[in-house]
């Protein structure tokens, strides 16, 4: 194609569909919402001992259902990120909690949302998962299934990315992205040095809605249910 400015163009289109909506919804969220992000490495040893030994059992068991397992556990317990600051006044905690999960396609990122996640297992989770990510690729996904959440989890472990700073979905409160898992030198609590999985956890929230404070507590509590999965998955 012609040169623009000395730069040769392989290809030209105005963004439009899925990428301008997501476009949209990304500068509203950094526009209107002040967000702070903290990360922290976790051991995720027994994590995935776990799920290859619930696998066995049911073949739609994956390390993203299980995180939003975890995810909903957590939120359980800190009622505060479950939560959407409404037209900067409106503060709303939810009973439901609707974890919305990052499905990535050719077009972008779109999210399905497993709701009511804190009263199903694992399993259920699993089934409802695979069922709607198999039915987005197909095409065939309602809109009810896309809509709802109240919390968003990004799992960006399968593209080889260590460390993600997600940015919030609005007009929720949290959002949680988890990186790639890779074998690390660390020190156990018998002060001796091993070599064990570890995996970044980042939580970024709205500063308007919660404070550091509840971050914090989320995070330590979601650091027990991920290195002791069996105490907390309901098993």
């Amino acid at each position: 194609m012609e040169l623009q400015g000395g730069k040769r163009v392989k290809e030209h289109y105005e963004i439009q569909g899925v990428r301008k909506f997501i476009g949209t919804r990304m500068r509203e969220s950094l526009r209107d919402y002040p967000q702070g992000s903290g990360s922290v490495y976790l051991c995720t040893e027994q994590f995935y001992a776990l799920k290859d030994e619930l696998r066995a059992q049911n073949e739609n068991v994956t390390i993203t259902s299980m995180l939003t397992k975890a995810t909903a556990e957590a939120l359980k317990k800190h009622p505060l990120l479950n939560s959407a600051l409404v037209d900067q006044k409106e503060f709303f905690i939810y009973d439901s909690v609707n974890i919305g999960v990052g499905i990535g396609l050719e077009e972008g990122i779109m999210t399905v949302v497993v709701k009511e996640a804190q009263d199903k297992d694992i399993f259920r989770i699993s089934d409802e998962l695979r069922g709607m990510i198999d039915r987005l690729k197909a095409k065939k996904l309602q809109m009810t299934d896309m809509m709802g959440s109240t919390f968003t989890l990004s799992n960006m472990g399968m593209f080889c990315i260590e460390q993600v700073t997600p940015f919030l979905n609005p007009p929720e409160t949290g959002i949680l992205a988890v990186g790639a898992t890779k074998k690390q030198a660390i020190v156990d609590d018998a002060d001796r040095i091993v070599i064990a999985p570890m995996t970044c956890f980042s939580l970024t929230i709205n500063h308007a809605a919660v404070d550091g404070l509840h971050s914090g507590l989320f995070m330590k509590t979601l650091k027990d249910v991920v290195e002791n999965p069996k105490l907390h998955m309901g098993l």
